[in-house]
């Protein structure tokens, strides 16, 4: 069965304000995976092909050089 799962790296990294930000964006994109039925659409496409299965991975990781 499809899935969508969430990683975070690092966001410790970030300073308050940033992670705000971050916050903010994590919402936005949640949205629109939500608006867009991804959901939905993988586990059509599932049902499409016996045995098939989808996962999908968001990702978000913060680099940042220490200084």
């Amino acid at each position: 069965m499809s899935s969508i799962s969430i990683e975070t790296n690092n966001e410790k990294q970030l300073t308050v304000e940033e992670y705000v930000r971050y916050i903010r964006i994590r919402e936005q994109i949640q949205q629109i995976l939500d608006n867009a039925n991804i959901k939905e659409t993988m586990h059509e496409a599932e049902d499409s092909i016996n045995g098939l299965t989808i996962d999908l991975t968001v990702k978000y990781s913060v680099s940042r050089k220490k200084t």
